[in-house]
């Protein structure tokens, strides 16, 4: 197993930096990255198991039969998987890839996270001793020129994670990609779909609370970088699809008047009641959507392959 390392070391000045600069903003926000500690990450996986939160249930079969369709794209290949984080994806798409196969294949799981691509290449080597697996520490948005190319390429990007990004944000990667695939390689690209507005509004407000404690848990994490006195108790989580950019918002709402203070900064962040910390967008696609992304792209929009209720595809797109 080979980890090549292109992240830069972010010291914790330019991380404040970046929390003080997003609350200081009109609206106020925080960056979804910062969810992501120990405890959000294990609440995010109790939010993969709820049974309101639909996409990883659709996504698991739909990549399975998929895998199997496209077999024949894989000889002589190397799979690239952005945003690789755990392997349980890409686990059931490569069961159904012939050993044969899986022998002459290099995985290439790009993250941001070191320790999640040495967890899950640890795992997959056990599991596929046969596989050669490449790890690239990698900020796939930014360095993205730095995954290697000298053979034909298949791009896995799954758990509809590019609906996170902004739609500009979003054609930019993609044109990005673009311009570093060779002819013929492929893209894989999971899209969570527009649906039925209570379906997707579920999702995101499930019963038992935990998507309201994962939203809340970004301030316990700001108070860590920061040292202000965030009381996640003090805001509310709100959760909601806006029609007309087609993307679930997730906020914190402010119950009262608050002041929060930090005793590293000269600066007090004030809330009025009501007020709202925009934490996170997850668009939400169309097929027509889907083709002005690979339109916008330069790229051949092959197939969408999709359950029967049309909740969730898999985009394929080659570059021709």
């Amino acid at each position: 197993m080979i980890i090549e390392d292109f992240m830069p070391e972010v010291g914790e000045t330019s991380i404040r930096e970046k929390l003080v600069s997003c609350l200081k903003s009109n609206p106020k926000t925080l960056p979804s990255m910062f969810f992501y500690d120990h405890k959000g990450s294990e609440l995010f996986e109790k939010i993969t198991q709820l049974e309101e939160y639909y996409p990883p249930k659709i996504e698991i079969p739909l990549l399975r039969s998929t895998a199997r369709t496209l077999n024949g794209e894989l000889n002589e290949c190397d799979i690239v998987e952005l945003g690789s984080g755990d392997c349980s994806k890409i686990s059931v798409f490569l069961d159904e890839v012939p050993e044969e196969t899986r022998r002459n294949v290099v995985y290439y799981p790009v993250d941001v996270s070191r320790e999640a691509i040495e967890k899950s290449a640890g795992i997959l080597q056990k599991r596929y001793p046969e596989m050669d697996v490449h790890g690239i520490h990698a900020d796939f948005l930014e360095h993205i020129e730095k995954i290697p190319g000298k053979r034909k390429r298949f791009f896995c990007f799954f758990g509809s994670t590019i609906g996170n990004l902004t739609e500009d944000k979003a054609m930019e990667f993609m044109r990005n990609l673009n311009r570093i695939m060779n002819k013929n390689d492929r893209l894989l690209l999971g899209m969570d779909m527009v649906k039925d507005v209570d379906v997707i509004e579920k999702a995101y407000n499930d019963s038992q609370g935990i998507t309201a404690e994962f939203n809340r848990n970004i301030l316990r994490v700001t108070n860590s970088h920061l040292g202000t006195d965030f009381d996640p108790d003090d805001f509310e989580h709100v959760a909601f699809f806006n029609k007309e950019l087609s993307r679930i918002e997730m906020h914190l709402r402010a119950k009262r008047d608050l002041e929060v203070r930090s005793p590293l900064l000269n600066e007090r962040f004030i809330f009025k009641k009501g007020e709202t910390i925009h934490t996170e967008n997850s668009h939400k696609y169309t097929v027509g959507h889907i083709r002005k992304m690979a339109n916008a792209a330069g790229l051949s929009l092959e197939n969408v392959y999709t359950d029967d209720r049309k909740w969730f595809s898999l985009a394929e797109m080659v570059k021709r």
